[in-house]
């Protein structure tokens, strides 16, 4: 580490001579190696890129010139080399260092970004808005299969100030990369630079691992007058062998403790329904691994459609296969699908199409902080005509939901958490439209409410009260929408209702419960805890969980609080 300790701040590394550069990236790749490890994170994206990162911050003046990533998860060296050596032991803890660029974190970062496909519409944005600096995209992992990177490219030359456009081409997404796009990348690591882009200048085939070689491109692209796109070939997983060989798996890494996952659960149970059934299609947006499809896509591989970073076009297109007779589930992260809406709404909605979401990283995201938070597909998804939401409380009902979806003849979402699953429930009633679910019955006159994960932890509080004397009913809230009209009616007068949920206010279960018993002037007192409105940080699941009080002990005392006033 001799050399990266010389570096505290990003000009440090101007004073470095250039046979040093190779040892500072070295030096990086350890770091980042050991922390990612122990933390969990994007390991093999960061890693192809620190060499090019290096011949950045050398060619470079941030933060008066401006670097854009695209994708956010490529940032760790360039957060190293901005004067974050010392807090990155923290990185994706709480209080700790954002995986991602956080402009809050640091004033050499340009813009929050943790989605993909942004960069050049920034770019464009900030070139109009006067900026006086260089301003440099780094376009990687799959950002260019995502159509907002075409419109922006579509804009980028009427304007008059130059961009600096960097194709990071290590040949993957997060998954392998698919589609035109790769094989047009394909022939220009082939034919070099006899291709060109529309009319930008291009230098193409720049070898990302030869920092020397990146440091005079890069002085060249400095010192152009127009907009010029720099296509750098990387490894993904640079420097960590394991990581090479499998850049997919080692896009982001974590801790696991053996029990399955959500993800898992649904896949392996997609997979059996498509054994019986060949009118079943799996689709995903570059996340066929994290979402628990690689078996499908190997074992179905003309049922499996990967559209890369495009989720609005796996959306509508998911709605042209239920048009052709055919059951889409559409696998895709909360905080993704939202970008989708409009298709969600227009194409699938208002169609009234068997199209069913698989939504992962539902609730609170451990790790990678505001920009994967999944708490807002209720919102978003509860004002949509014809739209069913469900929420597994375990990953038997995760099954018994997935078998019931087949039949569905409407736009359904099934929402879960990235987490293990942790609680098996005794109680497994069939899954019939519209109807919740009891877990325990004391004909009492407290009633707690909950779905999904969370509800272990009312359960448990259930099970705490009881030993204190206050015995409670539970009651699982599976679906969402529609809500359980006849057991609203059932708690309608004389009750204590609490509801707890793990997403935002906005077509919660609380709100619509305080509307129907405001129209049927039910007198029953209703109290319920949602998720607060506001970005929540890097911390892990637990801990947003805790600091939501939907934790057990933040359950009862919120109970208590609101029987003994």
């Amino acid at each position: 580490m001799e050399i990266l300790d010389k570096i505290k701040l990003p000009e440090d590394i101007k004073n470095l001579d250039s046979s040093d550069l190779d040892s500072l990236a070295n030096d990086l790749r350890t770091v980042i190696i050991e922390n990612t490890l122990s933390n969990g994170g994007h390991l093999a994206s960061n890693l192809g890129v620190v060499d090019l990162t290096c011949a950045l911050t050398y060619v470079f003046d941030f933060p008066k010139d401006k670097l854009i990533f695209d994708v956010g998860h490529q940032c760790y060296a360039y957060k190293i080399l901005t004067g974050r050596l010392d807090e990155f032991s923290d990185l994706r803890k709480k209080d700790g260092l954002s995986g991602f660029p956080k402009r809050e974190e640091s004033k050499y970062d340009t813009v929050n970004s943790g989605h993909a496909s942004t960069a050049l519409s920034i770019a464009c944005g900030m070139a109009r808005g006067g900026e006086k600096g260089e301003i440099i995209c780094l376009v990687g992992d799959g950002a260019m299969t995502g159509g907002l990177f075409y419109e922006a490219l579509n804009d980028v030359i009427t304007l008059d100030k130059k961009i600096i456009i960097i194709i990071n081409d290590n040949n993957m997404s997060i998954s392998d990369n698919v589609g035109f796009v790769n094989e047009y990348l394909k022939i220009v690591r082939k034919y070099g630079n006899e291709i060109t882009f529309l009319d930008i200048e291009m230098l193409n085939n720049i070898d990302g691992h030869n920092i020397s070689d990146l440091i005079g491109k890069l002085k060249y692209a400095k010192n152009a007058q127009n907009t010029i796109i720099l296509h750098v070939v990387t490894k993904k997983g640079k420097g960590y062998e394991s990581a090479e060989k499998e850049p997919s798996k080692y896009h982001s890494v974590g801790k696991h403790g053996g029990k399955p996952s959500y993800g898992q659960v649904f896949g392996e149970k997609l997979v059996e329904l498509a054994d019986e059934n060949e009118d079943i299609f799996a689709i995903s947006a570059a996340m066929t691994d994290g979402t628990g499809l690689k078996e499908f896509s190997k074992k179905y591989p003309d049922r499996f459609v990967d559209v890369g970073i495009a989720e609005e076009h796996a959306v509508t297109m998911s709605a042209g296969i239920a048009l052709a007779g055919k059951k889409p589930y559409v696998a895709i992260y909360s905080t993704f699908l939202q970008r989708s809406y409009d298709n969600i709404l227009h194409d699938v909605c208002l169609n009234n199409l068997p199209v069913v979401f698989c939504i992962d990283r539902a609730g609170f995201v451990g790790g990678d902080g505001e920009t994967h938070q999944g708490l807002y597909d209720i919102a978003y998804l509860g004002d949509m005509p014809n739209m069913t939401i469900v929420a597994p409380k375990d990953g038997e009902e995760l099954k018994d939901m997935i078998n019931w979806s087949e039949t569905f003849d409407a736009p359904l979402a099934i929402r879960y958490p990235k987490c293990e699953i942790n609680s098996v429930f005794d109680v497994n009633t069939p899954i019939k439209h519209a109807k919740w679910e009891q877990l325990s019955s004391y004909s009492s006159n407290i009633v707690l409410i909950s779905n999904g994960e969370i509800l272990a932890n009312v359960y448990s509080a259930a099970n705490i009260l009881k030993t204190n004397g206050i015995k409670v009913d539970v009651i699982n809230a599976r679906f969402i929408k529609p809500i359980d009209k006849n057991m609203l009616d059932e708690l309608g007068n004389g009750k204590t209702v609490f509801i707890f949920e793990e997403y935002v206010n906005s077509n919660s279960i609380y709100s619509q419960t305080l509307e129907y018993f405001n129209e049927h002037n039910y007198n029953s007192k209703v109290f319920g805890k949602c998720v607060e409105n506001k970005p929540y940080a890097v911390a892990s699941r637990e801990e947003l969980i805790t600091s939501a009080q939907l934790d057990t002990d933040g359950i009862v005392a919120y109970v208590l609080s609101k029987i003994n006033n």
